[in-house]
């Protein structure tokens, strides 16, 4: 069985604080049907005694995202952080946008973060994904074009939808 470079053995966590670097390649990570991991760095800084076990770590990833306007795939690139602390006493699991702890047993011989550092990634893209091309020269989103169709009505307050004169003269009737 493969394990992922996000799990780590309890028993290769030296005792007090350490670091650890991971490096993630194109696709290494599932992120979802329209983000695509590219390339990323995970640093991950362990604090470990007797009683708990402390995860701190940032994500440094490039991803590939689908444009919401165009359609088009680009490049952005993202960063997050996020905590964690892992108990062996009997604690409720709590987790929010910035970190969580988590119950780890006896029986646990390793600690997977891998759920975490997805988690981490997802919550940084951007709610509008808009391709590069569709920013001014001062950054900010351009404003989509209104097409009109046929002859542009000049006055649209007197103009009244043909479909609510019908309905006039039906009640008048």
């Amino acid at each position: 069985m493969e394990t992922s470079k996000l799990t780590f053995s309890l028993q290769e966590i030296p005792e007090g604080r350490s670091k650890r670097s991971v490096y993630l390649s194109d696709g290494e990570l599932e992120l979802d049907d329209e983000v695509t991991l590219k390339r990323g760095d995970v640093e991950i800084n362990f604090l470990k005694t007797n009683h708990f076990i402390e995860v701190d770590f940032t994500v440094d990833v490039e991803t590939e995202l689908i444009c919401d306007r165009s359609l088009k795939p680009f490049r952005k690139e993202l960063s997050g952080s996020y905590h964690i602390l892992f108990e062996p006493d009997e604690v409720e699991n709590t987790e929010t946008e910035k970190g969580a702890v988590r119950q780890i047993s006896a029986n646990d011989l390793t600690v997977d973060i891998e759920k975490e550092v997805r988690d981490t990634i997802m919550l940084e893209i951007p709610v509008r994904k808009i391709h590069p091309d569709y920013y001014d020269s001062e950054g900010n989103p351009e404003d989509f074009e209104i097409q009109h169709f046929g002859p542009e009505p000049e006055d649209e307050e007197d103009q009244i939808d043909p479909r609510w004169e019908k309905l006039k003269k039906l009640k008048k009737s």
